[in-house]
């Protein structure tokens, strides 16, 4: 599917499992465990975009503005430089906004002109200040993603996984149906030996490679052991 605009994700080795980067303006999921790196994913993704000239916004429904720009930092990714000029923004609302609070805001964020990278982090608390049925929590979901996607950015959002819920996708079990692609991060602990894998679940408009796929968090980031070797 060659024709389809492409958007590189930043991560060594995963967008080549993808046909070279997410489809242009989609949203997808990256769900996992804590622990996992999909803060570390988020924060890589909109870096690389940064280093492209694309404009970025981060939008925080759980860690502090402040935290997330030390742990970015860690990396080699300094966001202030990019936040003095207005090419990255990253702002942080409360769980208390409620269902309209939350999707007025993301709405405006998205909308802000020449913004081409989005990351919503998480969606699960988000769900989770919706409160009602499943079915309430899905609409809602798919009311922020049709304004999101009316505004343009490439999106990615964020969701725990239960941690006794092995077949699990989301929390809430609504994201990944809604999300045009699901990118799952594994955190597994055997013996003394932690190990962490990445599957694509699926992904719209593409032919991905199937399976899962070992990788590392190096102090350049996340990368898959295929590409780099270890």
């Amino acid at each position: 599917m060659t024709d389809v605009p492409r958007v590189q994700t930043g991560i060594k080795g995963l967008d080549n499992l993808i046909e070279g980067g997410v489809p242009e303006k989609s949203v997808t999921l990256i769900s996992g465990g804590a622990g996992c790196g999909k803060t570390i994913f988020c924060n890589q993704f909109l870096w690389h975009g940064l280093k492209k000239g694309e404009k970025a916004r981060y939008i925080s429904l759980e860690e502090p503005v402040e935290d997330i720009m030390k742990d970015a930092k860690v990396f080699g990714w300094d966001f202030s430089k990019y936040k003095d000029n207005g090419d990255f923004k990253i702002t942080y609302i409360t769980p208390t906004a409620g269902s309209r609070g939350f999707i007025d805001k993301i709405k405006e964020l998205a909308s802000e002109p020449g913004v081409k990278r989005l990351v919503i982090d998480s969606v699960s608390v988000m769900l989770g200040a919706y409160g009602g049925t499943q079915a309430k929590k899905r609409e809602n979901l798919y009311d922020l993603m049709r304004a999101v996607k009316k505004a343009g950015p490439t999106t990615i959002m964020t969701s725990e996984i239960p941690e006794n819920d092995e077949d699990a996708l989301s929390r809430f079990g609504v994201s990944e149906f809604v999300a045009d692609g699901v990118v799952v991060l594994y955190y597994t602990g055997v013996g003394e030996g932690t190990f962490r894998n990445l599957e694509v679940r699926k992904m719209r408009r593409t032919n991905h490679t199937p399976g899962t796929h070992p990788f590392k968090i190096t102090d350049k980031g996340i990368r898959l052991s295929k590409e780099t070797g270890f």
